[in-house]
């Protein structure tokens, strides 16, 4: 059913997400869909959760073998930045169409912020700074992130380009590396 809401909101965005559509994508009847849902709104959020677990699970996938945290922070975002193209229309219900539609998908959306925001949190244990950074950076940055991620989806721009992901690499990196090392970092050839 989840996997039929997807389907069904990225092809004919939140306005053309019915239950009947759902349930078609599905095979399945009605009845199945209430046995689990109330509304489509629901169904979802539902989606939305299955969504955001996938790409924090992909991102930290990225990362698990490749060290120093830089290059982790890094392969984590270009995963990123890959599954919202692949996933641009899916995404573009989930954080505008809903949000305009005046469905609350925004708590559990800043609950995956906070997600992505604990594993950045990695990068004060292993790039100390001498003066120690606010307890917020890290949902600032993840936040700011999202925020301009979000922007580009609603204007239908391109979520990911060379350009893109290097500004954003040097951003996240710049509160523990410092700017000339994060650039460095942020122009290095990726680590595939």
């Amino acid at each position: 059913l989840v996997a039929a809401v997807s389907k069904a909101a990225a092809e004919h965005g939140y306005a053309g997400l019915t239950v009947a559509r759902i349930v078609e994508y599905a095979g399945v009847d009605r009845e199945v869909f209430d046995a689990h849902f109330d509304n489509r709104e629901q169904s979802l959020l539902a989606a939305q959760e299955v969504f955001l677990k996938r790409l924090l699970g992909e991102a930290a996938g990225a990362c698990e073998t490749l060290a120093p945290w830089p290059v982790r922070l890094r392969a984590g975002l270009r995963v990123v930045l890959a599954s919202l193209v692949e996933s641009a229309a899916l995404a573009r219900v989930l954080t505008v169409e809903a949000d305009a539609a005046g469905l609350s998908l925004a708590e559990r959306r800043l609950a995956g912020l906070d997600d992505f925001a604990r594993l950045m949190r990695h990068g004060r244990e292993d790039f100390p700074t001498p003066v120690p950074l606010p307890d917020i950076t890290e949902r600032l940055l993840v936040g700011g992130v999202a925020s301009l991620l979000r922007q580009r989806l609603l204007r239908e721009e391109p979520t990911a380009t060379p350009a893109l992901e290097i500004e954003l690499v040097e951003l996240l990196l710049i509160p523990y590396l410092g700017r000339e090392e994060a650039r460095r970092v942020a122009l290095e050839p990726p680590t595939r």
